[in-house]
């Protein structure tokens, strides 16, 4: 693609992005390979929607490897304090800097910590952007019933 097409499909995809129609956005910076526009569409998912995992695969898909490293850092957290203090192993908190209380890290055998994480199809997100990954009915139906206490 030469560098005034590319041009045009960033300003493009800024002018959707400002619109709010993320969906057309992410078309555009991805035809024109825009890491930064991917970045930012990230940051709406992580920040304005809260979604991370949503916004963990623009954040993939842009290469922005601290944003990845935040994210799981976030998420492992998150998990850990949902799992309870007393699965972390010591060594794990200081690993990925848990240990001042703020989240904790469960903990893994070390089967799970080699496995390789799932591949996740970027491409195969539907209109609204949303990356179809599987969960375990029993944690969906978990996620339901909290959103269901919240009125969501």
């Amino acid at each position: 693609m030469d560098s005034s097409l590319r041009a045009e499909k960033i300003r493009e995809g800024n002018r959707a992005f400002n619109e709010g129609d993320y969906p057309r956005a992410r078309e555009l910076f991805t035809q024109a390979e825009y890491k930064d526009g991917l970045i930012r569409i990230g940051d709406y998912y992580m920040y304005e929607r809260r979604l991370p995992l949503l916004a963990y695969g623009y954040y993939k898909k842009a290469g922005d490897q601290k944003k990845i490293d935040d994210l799981h850092r976030r998420m492992i957290g998150a998990l850990g304090t949902w799992l309870g203090k007393d699965k972390i192993r010591e060594e794990s908190r200081k690993k990925f800097g848990l240990n001042d209380g703020g989240g904790v890290m469960p903990e893994f055998s070390s089967e799970l910590a080699d496995a390789p994480a799932p591949e996740l199809d970027y491409e195969a997100v539907d209109e609204d952007g949303m990356i179809p990954i599987s969960v375990a009915p029993s944690l969906r139906e978990v996620a339901l019933s909290i959103l269901e206490k919240r009125g969501g």
